[in-house]
């Protein structure tokens, strides 16, 4: 299989085009269209399409998988119920605080994601030779210079989840200084990085390791640091993680399917699970729309007739918990069914075509 964690025509068409045509389509666009705030079909095609729906695909991981759920079946139960607990306690004291903590959970759980990729890319192509500077910190430099960056830079058009949901620092005078050379620090670093591994390899490049850091890198630095937009974020972010997650489990279930001899695990169950998981994601958001937000009535109003009213506070805290359990059992469970141990049999097999 190579150095690419699917072969390199599907990495390069899931993994890397989606990220670089919108990097292009967006450089390309006007500044005052880049600037404006986000459409209703980027949030219909982006957010509800790719990220609400890449979190239900870990159904098909998961309690779809009849071996799975049997494997997991501790966690499976207790992460949809801890979450639920937890989400209606903090929701009660304070929905601004719940927001916040949800979106240094998700940050946590975007940056281990494109970690967790690299070092697959790493394993495939047997790179495990001294380095100077190491892969894992650039990759985690690769993020949290941004979100320090966001963190300390109030002007950012965009947020997490809601406004005021990340935690505000104010350096007074020396931001300037700090956004300057924290900036020069930064590219240097990926660039003294980058061409130690080119004198490193000796020709032997790890082309997809470096592509996914170098990916991540640019992808998070545009979208946060270059690009004051929130358009440019949220397509940026979206792509760049829900994308190869959803690529990641069909791709797992797929191969599982043919180590295991299982039936109808081809073309159509990939479709399946696509249609799957954008039905689950409208679902959801048309609650979120009723119990909490209301802030697409042409989308979900034209469907299905709101309440007479707007829920009550109570019943918004309950529904936002109630509501949250899937986005919080994924980041719970996730942590778990990509490990390489006794409950994740296959998943060596899978990913590197050995037991």
């Amino acid at each position: 299989m190579g150095q690419w964690i699917f072969n390199k025509r599907t990495d390069l068409t899931w993994l890397f085009l989606p990220v670089w045509m919108c990097w292009l389509v967006l450089l390309l666009l006007p500044a005052d269209i880049r600037t404006m705030d986000s459409p209703l079909w980027v949030w219909i095609v982006f957010v509800l399409g790719i990220d609400v729906s890449h979190v239900w695909s870990t159904l098909f991981r998961t309690y779809l998988d009849r071996e799975e759920f049997t494997k997991h079946r501790r966690l499976l139960i207790f992460a949809p119920v801890a979450g639920f607990l937890l989400a209606l306690i903090i929701a009660s004291i304070s929905l601004t605080l719940f927001w916040r903590i949800l979106a240094y959970v998700a940050v946590f759980h975007f940056v281990k994601q494109q970690y967790g990729f690299m070092r697959i890319y790493k394993a495939k192509a047997r790179d495990f030779g001294r380095q100077r500077i190491g892969d894992n910190f650039v990759i985690y430099l690769s993020m949290i210079y941004p979100i320090l960056f966001w963190h300390l830079n109030s002007d950012r058009a965009f947020s997490w989840f809601m406004d005021g949901d990340f935690v505000s620092f104010n350096l007074g005078p020396l931001l300037p200084v700090f956004n300057t050379v924290g900036t020069a620090i930064y590219v240097c670093l990926i660039g003294a990085w980058l061409v130690q591994e080119l004198l490193r390899q000796r020709g032997n490049f790890p082309v997809g390791k470096l592509l996914w850091v170098l990916t991540t890198a640019v992808n998070w630095s545009l979208g946060i640091v270059f690009f004051n937009s929130d358009l440019v974020f949220t397509i940026t972010n979206v792509v760049a993680h829900g994308m190869p997650y959803m690529a990641l489990v069909i791709f797992y279930q797929r191969r599982k399917g043919k180590l295991t001899h299982a039936r109808n695990r081809g073309v159509a169950y990939a479709l399946t699970i696509i249609g799957v998981v954008l039905l689950l994601a409208f679902g959801e958001e048309y609650f979120w729309d009723q119990f909490v937000n209301r802030t697409h009535p042409q989308v979900f109003g034209a469907v299905f007739p709101y309440l007479a009213e707007a829920p009550t506070l109570p019943w918004q805290v309950l529904a936002t918990a109630f509501l949250s359990v899937p986005q919080i059992a994924h980041y719970i469970i996730d942590g778990f069914i990509w490990k390489n141990n006794e409950k994740n049999p296959y998943l060596k097999p899978v990913l590197f075509g050995s037991a």
